[in-house]
């Protein structure tokens, strides 16, 4: 039987995620219609050129890296094939974006903390 992680202590990739968070990451609400109503969920979202840089992230996230292509060259042809235009995304919303955001928190800084109160907030 594996033994249970210390919850008290943090992975690499924790703190390479809240990293990622801070400096490339944003936060926003996402509207949709449901036939019952309108939802406004919150959104943690993190978009490089560089796949592997999202690797532990995804990890964190426990959410598959997609591609976004775009109309003009973002990256460098070798890190998003064929020809360099578009992202790599990775993306959690609603009540698992706040678990991450809780769990990697000491990592944070309080302008990135502010900004997810703020866009909680717009969500409720």
């Amino acid at each position: 039987m594996p033994r249970k992680r210390n919850p008290q202590r943090f992975t690499t990739d924790e703190a390479q995620t809240a990293t990622l968070l801070v400096t490339e990451g944003s936060s926003f609400c996402r509207l949709e219609r449901r036939p019952y109503g309108l939802y406004r969920y919150p959104i943690l979202q993190i978009g490089m050129c560089d796949r592997e840089a999202l690797l532990p992230a995804q990890r964190v996230f426990r959410t598959k890296i997609i591609a976004g292509t775009e109309e003009r060259i973002q990256c460098l042809p070798h890190l998003f094939p064929p020809d360099g235009r578009g992202r790599w995304w990775l993306r959690t919303l609603g009540t698992h974006a706040d678990r991450v955001v809780d769990r990697v928190n000491p990592f944070l800084t309080t302008e990135f903390k502010r900004k997810w109160q703020q866009t909680k907030q717009r969500c409720q």
